[in-house]
């Protein structure tokens, strides 16, 4: 007996489409064709089904007329070529619940769940949003690699995992984003990315027992001055935090010993009297002076190389911890991008890099990358077989599609009779209409409800369009503000500078200038009333512009300063 062919509705619609433009067509022929049934062919040539859509159902999340908003509001952000991401799918999923009084929550999967369901002749479906990305793969012996295990089980043997400590340099380039899913059409936009040429090199370091250190930043810059614009935003960052200039934006033989400096100084509280400090890390030229080392030795610090091209393999840094500090920076980008913003600069890095910091090396993740490249408790074996066997060495991601987003605040009506602004308000509104009206037929009521249903989806579209514009503005607020080309110098003669010293830097020029600016206008004002002004506090000169902006308003040509 013939096997009937496997049930698939795109190819059933495919075949209906051909034998509906034929007078007399051959369904038999037709169906073996498109290897689909014939007596389903038959049957829907004989009764015409329309395109499925979304089926209402107790166990869908939303509401029909919630998800008929939602779609009709994916297709307009497609059309401004602003295809959502799942992530962005859950947050919308979770606003419209919330704005509809319900507690539940979209899950992580339940976007890609909702994907399924979406029409199929509206042409969504999962489409990746691609930039340009640079892969590295390296082969490297794996005898060895056994061999470096070994001396390394040996110099640790004892050692606790707070003295064991990995640091690396990572590159980012400021405006640069990464490929993503959306859903859209298949001719998606990509997203725009800033130019490439400024390299920002951040220096991190870790322990085994999670600990991190505070950054050490290098800015390409051809003189030994900072920008002030660097500094704005940068009081998040702690307070220890370097920063540094160089032509290339790379560490350098000077920097990599004032970084030690600073390590020997950061982790001299984390032992006790006679303990050794093992710093694991690159054999980068910069790392290998001989000043350096000489330091190391001075200071009670074992110095440990890895394998030539091995890092990849071996370094906890190059692991979760710089994979997911990248992915977080880039994703940032990717946000401020798909709403209409210009991707973040270098005036920029360092008021955004910390929140980036705190997602991308928890103490989770630090352990963690220890342990998985076999670092503390040393063991090898996972990273060696993997060569032995021949076996590619997998990527470790976070998909960015399936975080846990804040959904957005709600819109909510303060004025009492008013018309309803949310889908709670206008679901009040609409029992008490439907209570107050009972003389009408059934079919009234079943017009009453469409009418209600069409309302629900207009006001859920409304504000979903709202809450977007809202996130364009804020993504282009940046754009407005003026750049400045204030230095700052640095104190040391090594040309390295924290943050708290250029933010105290900062302060005290903005306050000479207050203070110079002042005193020229009390000069001007000396010259045209013959006395100086009375020294007014702060807060009677903040009341004061309140006055003049009041008067002005008011249409008035002067002002009472109380």
């Amino acid at each position: 007996m013939t096997k009937s062919p496997e049930f698939n509705e795109s190819r059933l619609n495919e075949a209906v489409a051909i034998a509906t433009t034929q007078k007399k067509p051959n369904i038999a022929r037709i169906a073996r064709e498109f290897n689909v049934s014939y007596t389903t062919l038959q049957d829907r040539m004989k009764k015409p089904r329309t395109q499925a859509t979304p089926t209402p159902s107790k166990k869908n999340l939303l509401q029909p007329y919630q998800e008929k908003a939602l779609i009709s509001w994916i297709i307009q952000m497609r059309n401004w070529n602003l295809p959502p991401t799942a992530s962005i799918i859950q947050a919308w999923a979770n606003q419209a619940l919330a704005r509809a009084g319900s507690e539940k929550r979209a899950s992580k999967m339940w976007p890609y769940r909702f994907e399924s369901r979406v029409p199929v002749h509206l042409g969504l479906a999962p489409v990746k949003q691609k930039t340009k990305e640079l892969r590295r793969i390296q082969a490297e012996d794996a005898g060895l690699l056994q061999h470096w295990y070994d001396q390394l089980k040996d110099l640790l043997d004892g050692v606790p995992p707070r003295l064991v400590y990995n640091f690396d340099e990572c590159g980012f380039q400021p405006g640069q984003g990464r490929a993503r899913k959306v859903l859209g059409s298949k001719s998606c936009p990509n997203l725009a990315e800033g130019e490439r040429g400024e390299n920002i090199t951040a220096v991190e370091c870790i322990s085994a027992d999670g600990w991190l250190m505070a950054p050490f930043f290098i800015f390409k810059a051809s003189g030994s001055n900072h920008m002030e614009a660097w500094y704005h935003g940068s009081e998040v960052l702690p307070s220890d935090t370097m920063t540094a200039v160089s032509p290339n934006g790379w560490i350098s033989d000077e920097l990599s010993l004032a970084w030690l400096a600073e390590f020997n100084t950061a982790t001299k509280d984390r032992t006790k009297q006679g303990e050794k400090r093992y710093l694991i890390f690159d054999g980068h030229g910069s790392h290998l002076t001989l000043e350096f080392l000489q330091y190391c030795e001075q200071n009670n610090i074992i110095p440990f190389g890895f394998l030539p091209h091995s890092t990849h393999l071996c370094q906890p840094l190059d692991g979760k911890p710089f994979l997911n500090y990248k992915q977080q920076f880039r994703l940032i980008n990717n946000d401020l991008s798909f709403w209409g913003g210009k991707p973040y600069g270098k005036a920029e890095f360092l008021q955004i890099i910390q929140p980036i910091r705190e997602k991308a090396l928890t103490k989770r993740i630090i352990r963690e990358s220890f342990k998985d490249r076999g670092i503390w408790p040393v063991d090898g074996r996972q990273i060696v077989q993997q060569l032995t066997n021949q076996l590619v060495i997998p990527d470790i991601s976070v998909p960015e599609l399936r975080g846990s987003p804040t959904p957005p605040l709600l819109l909510s009506s303060s004025v009492e009779n008013s018309p309803p602004a949310t889908i709670e308000a206008l679901t009040r509104n609409q029992a008490k209409i439907m209570k107050d009206i009972t003389d009408i037929s059934e079919k009234t009521k079943r017009n009453l409800a469409k009418v209600f249903q069409h309302q629900m989806q207009k006001l859920e579209e409304l504000q979903m369009t709202q809450e977007a514009i809202c996130r364009i503005r804020t993504a282009q607020e940046p754009q407005h503000r003026l750049p400045t080309k204030r230095q700052v110098k640095p104190l040391s003669s090594n040309g390295v500078l924290k943050t708290s010293d250029a933010i105290r830097s900062i302060q005290d020029r903005k306050r000479k200038e207050t203070a110079r600016d002042q005193k020229r206008l009390a000069k001007q004002f000396e010259k045209v009333y013959g006395f100086r002004p009375n020294p007014r506090s702060e807060e009677r000169i903040k009341q004061a512009i309140e006055n003049e902006l009041r008067s002005r308003e008011a249409g008035e040509d002067f002002f009472i300063d109380n």
